[in-house]
């Protein structure tokens, strides 16, 4: 009885045998996940694909045991190691809740580093200055970066980098000059760097001779042409005599100092006290009449004129140099 139940058990396995080499199937395989110990990742997220490996990778629930999220990322560039108690913690228990045939092989410790896109001190130097140098109202040859303070360098994520530069308070772009670049990654910004010079500039300017009095005509013994490396340039310091030359200053300049624009105002074409001619008429008639001024006028100002033969005070238009016009 013994005997035939003992071939029969025989007779059974040999059948089961039969049927998996037929059909393909194998006894069920336990799943093995191996942690390794130093990996590198790009993304700001570490899920359990990036740091393990699955055998067999064809069993199927990898697919969703590859997107278990770990831990976050280092910053760009940087490393960071995670413990064997912390990786128990963050994988165990969603390892276990795929099945008890899983094996899991984690080491003390794993390294984690991330990649990085670095930006060199040369590279954010060159953005500053050409910055500068496209923004200022000065010739770019006439520009000298006496000094530029950068960072040694910037790490940003994996991806395609573009940046934006913005000025900080001095849209002059001389002397000290502080810029922001914002840096996108893939058309995300991710990084704000301060960037910061002391910008000067060379070249000739036009220069006070001597002391010049308010209200003074200024002529071409009253000026000079001298080299002049300034952080403290206006960006209406005149570079030509011409521009000074027959001007009338509105206050007092020192000798030797680099005259601007709004230190001078064109002369009165009519001055007070002085004759003038009083023009008027129309396209059929024009007469005119002598007159003095009661008040300076620049060319197209309005001014008060007294008609000299009839003593009337009239208002009048400046023409030209001592010549004004009454509409008629």
């Amino acid at each position: 009885m013994r005997s035939r139940r003992r071939g029969s058990d025989i007779l059974l396995g040999s059948m089961l045998l039969l049927i998996l080499l037929l059909t393909g199937a194998s006894p069920a395989e336990a799943l093995e996940i191996k942690i390794r110990d130093d990996v590198t990742v790009k993304g700001g997220t570490v899920t359990l694909q990036d740091i393990a490996t699955f055998a067999p990778h064809s069993d199927s629930r990898v697919e969703s045991l590859a997107r278990i999220e770990v831990s976050s990322a280092p910053a760009p560039g940087n490393t960071v190691n995670l413990s064997r108690n912390f990786l128990n913690y963050k994988i165990v228990p969603a390892v276990a809740a795929k099945g008890d045939d899983i094996r899991l092989d984690i080491p003390d410790t794993l390294k984690i580093q991330r990649t990085a896109n670095i930006i060199k001190a040369e590279q954010l130097e060159r953005i500053f200055k050409d910055h500068v140098l496209t923004h200022a109202a000065w010739d770019p040859e006439k520009i000298i970066f006496e000094k530029v303070d950068v960072p040694e360098s910037v790490a940003l994520p994996e991806g395609k980098v573009r940046w934006e530069t913005l000025e900080k308070g001095n849209d002059r772009y001389v002397g000290y000059v502080a810029l922001t670049v914002n840096f996108f990654v893939d058309g995300r910004q991710v990084r704000n760097v301060p960037l910061s010079g002391k910008v000067t500039v060379k070249q000739e300017v036009v220069k006070a001779a001597r002391k010049i009095r308010p209200g003074q005509i200024l002529s071409n013994e009253d000026v000079q042409l001298a080299h002049e490396q300034s952080s403290q340039m206006q960006r209406d310091t005149l570079t030509d005599p011409e521009e000074a030359v027959g001007k009338k200053a509105v206050r007092s300049i020192q000798a030797g100092r680099p005259i601007t624009a709004q230190m001078l105002e064109n002369p009165p074409a009519v001055k007070k006290g002085t004759r003038v001619l009083i023009i008027a008429g129309n396209q059929m008639i024009r007469v005119s009449a002598s007159g003095k001024a009661v008040e300076d006028g620049q060319l197209g100002e309005e001014v008060r004129v007294m008609n000299l033969s009839s003593g009337k005070e009239i208002h009048a238009t400046v023409k030209g140099p001592g010549v004004v016009e009454v509409a008629f």
